[in-house]
């Protein structure tokens, strides 16, 4: 028999429905990742805002912060402070893409000195991190909470959690209308080559090249297809390289450079 019932609830929030339509809207334009801040503070109060897209890219999509405070870049973030942020040990844990880890951090959690007076000085209460895997690299969106406003309650985090996962696929959809996709993976592996080069000095100029696509998550065909050699010697280089370098997987290669 059919039925028909009339919805007297709706499961998601409005807020959360309205932000989703808004960048929707924007996917292909000029504007879409003000749209991903904008929806994101039309509903919530936050002082600081960064996406982080990928362990490969240092670079964050958006960096937002109080028009008198500086943005600390994320070259300096991904390279001398998250080796040291309890966000490092959830990106470790995260195995599958489904799942979204929550962390929130309070300046006292910190255990570097250094790190930890410099979230303090800015007036630091609360910073709240989404994080997920995306490939063999990880996607991460931080909100923070400066005094006098306190932390973030659980009807934001819940917010904030669902609006994670609403735009995620959608950065991804937006660079493939944009042909933004191609552009950065070209970029991204010209930065990690540069980086194995820098600090392993012993690799070879093919290992480089292996090593930097395989960090990013290009499988060893997509490899031998880029470089024009042959599977059998992308396997090669990238035995001897890991050997060299005493890693057995890809993500264990990805830390390197993150460090």
């Amino acid at each position: 028999m059919t039925r028909i019932d009339e919805i007297q609830a709706e499961p998601i929030p409005a807020a959360l429905v309205a932000a989703h339509a808004s960048v929707v809207s924007a996917l292909g334009g000029t504007g879409f990742y003000r749209a991903v801040s904008q929806a994101l503070r039309d509903t919530l109060d936050v002082d600081r805002l960064y996406l982080f897209d990928g362990a490969a890219r240092t670079e964050p999509l958006i960096a937002e912060t109080e028009p008198d405070k500086p943005v600390v870049t994320g070259t300096t973030y991904v390279g001398q402070f998250l080796p040291h942020d309890p966000l490092q040990a959830a990106i470790d844990t995260l195995r599958s893409a489904d799942v979204v880890a929550r962390v929130r951090v309070a300046p006292r959690d910190i255990v570097v000195p250094s790190y930890r007076a410099m979230l303090e000085r800015a007036g630091v209460v609360e910073r709240a991190s989404f994080v997920r895997r995306h490939g063999r690299a990880w996607r991460c969106m931080t909100v923070v909470r400066r005094r006098p406003r306190g932390p973030f309650d659980t009807g934001e985090l819940d917010w904030l959690g669902g609006y994670f996962r609403l735009v995620t696929p959608m950065i991804d959809r937006h660079r493939q209308l944009t042909g933004e996709v191609a552009e950065d993976r070209a970029d991204r592996i010209a930065e990690l080559e540069q980086r194995f080069a820098c600090r392993f000095l012993d690799l070879t100029p093919r290992e480089l090249q292996v090593c930097a696509r395989a960090a990013i998550g290009i499988s060893i065909e997509g490899a031998a297809l880029d470089l024009g050699i042959g599977t059998a010697s992308v396997l090669t280089y990238r035995k001897r390289a890991y050997r060299r370098l005493g890693v057995t997987s890809a993500y264990e290669l990805a830390r390197l450079v993150m460090r």
